[in-house]
C-alpha cells in the first residue's frame, strides 16, 4: 500500500520546500546585496585622501568602526529585517504542511502543546545564528579589510575592489551577505522542520521512518544510500550510535539522528509513517 494522492502531494510540498525556502531567501539577500553596494561604496569617501591613496592617520584608524557599523546597518536593516520576518512565516507554514501530513496519515492526531514551542525556540535560534553569522561573514571581513587598506595607505580603487569582492561577489565567490545566511537558513529551517516532525512522531509511537528528499550534486553518499528507503525505528537509531560520515552534524547520536539527519546542510526528512504504507520488502 502506497500513499494517497493527497498525502504524496503533502509529502511532496514539505520535502521540497526544504530546498525551495532557503534558496528563495538567498536569492532575496543578493538582491540587497546589490541594491546596497553603492550606498557602502559612498561610505569610503568619508576617510581622507591624498592622490587618490588614503591617509595613514588616527582620524582614519578612529573611523573604521563607524564605518563597518554603518555598512552592517545598510545590510542587514530595512529589507533584510522584512525578508527574515517572512521567513519566520515560512517555518510556521512548514510545521502547519506537517501537522495536516499527519492529520492525514495517522489516526486520533491532535497538534501537541511542546511541538509548537519547539518551532517557537527553533525560530528564535534562527535569527540569533543569522545575527552571528552575519558578524563572522561580514563585519569581521569587512573590518579587517578596511583596517589593512587604512593602515597600509592603499589606493581608494584598491579598496573599492575589495569591498565590491566581499559586498558582491565574483564569479568564483558569493557576495558575504548571501555567504553568511544561506547555509544558517539552510540548516535551521531543515532542523527545525524535522525537530517538530520527531516531536509529533513520538508522541504517536511511530515505529517506522521514510527518509525522503531531493538528489542534489552536493547531496552526500550517507543521504544517497538512503533516500527512498522505509526504516523501522531501531535502524535509524543506530545510524547516531557511530556518526562517522562527512559532515555529520556535531551531536548526532541514537536520540538526535531524527533531527540532525545527514548532517549539515542536508535537505532531507526522515518521516514517521503508518506501518501499513511500508512495503514488504523493507519489512523483510
Amino acid at each position: 500500500m502506497a500513499f494517497s494522492k493527497s498525502i504524496q502531494k503533502i509529502v511532496n510540498d514539505k520535502v521540497n520546500r526544504l530546498e525551495n525556502v532557503p534558496d528563495a531567501f538567498a536569492d532575496r539577500m543578493v538582491a540587497i546585496q546589490r541594491a546596497k553596494f553603492s550606498d557602502i561604496i559612498g561610505l569610503l569617501d568619508e576617510l581622507d585622501y591624498t592622490n587618490g591613496s588614503i591617509v595613514v592617520n588616527e582620524a582614519n584608524l578612529l573611523k573604521i568602526e563607524q564605518i563597518v557599523e554603518q555598512a552592517k546597518d545598510l545590510l542587514t536593516t530595512g529589507e533584510f529585517e522584512t525578508v527574515v520576518g517572512e521567513l519566520m512565516g515560512e517555518f510556521d507554514k512548514q510545521a502547519s504542511i506537517t501537522y495536516q501530513y499527519f492529520d492525514e496519515a495517522f489516526e486520533g492526531f491532535e497538534v501537541p502543546t511542546i511541538a509548537n514551542e519547539i518551532l517557537a525556540q527553533k525560530k528564535r535560534e534562527a535569527v540569533i545564528d543569522l545575527l552571528n553569522s552575519t558578524d563572522q561573514y561580514l563585519t569581521n571581513p569587512m573590518r579587517q579589510a578596511l583596517s589593512n587598506a587604512v593602515t597600509s595607505g592603499a589606493s581608494r580603487n584598491d579598496v573599492l575592489s575589495v569591498f565590491r569582492l566581499l559586498i558582491e561577489g565574483d564569479s568564483d565567490t558569493v557576495g558575504r551577505l548571501e555567504r553568511a545566511t544561506r547555509q544558517v537558513v539552510s540548516d535551521t529551517f531543515a532542523l527545525s522542520d524535522r525537530a517538530v516532525t520527531k516531536e509529533v512522531s513520538d508522541q504517536l509511537g511511530a515505529t517506522w521512518f521514510l527518509y525522503v528528499g531531493g538528489l542534489l550534486d552536493t547531496t552526500r553518499p550517507f543521504c544517497k544510500a538512503r533516500n527512498g528507503k522505509y526504516f523501522p525505528k531501531a535502524e535509524v537509531q543506530s545510524w547516531g550510535a557511530n556518526p562517522s560520515w562527512a559532515g555529520a552534524m556535531a551531536g548526532t547520536d541514537e536520540k538526535t539522528i531524527f533531527v540532525t539527519a545527514g548532517g549539515y546542510n542536508c535537505q532531507h526528512s526522515i518521516l514517521p509513517v503508518s506501518e501499513a504504507v511500508v512495503p514488504d520488502r523493507f519489512k523483510q
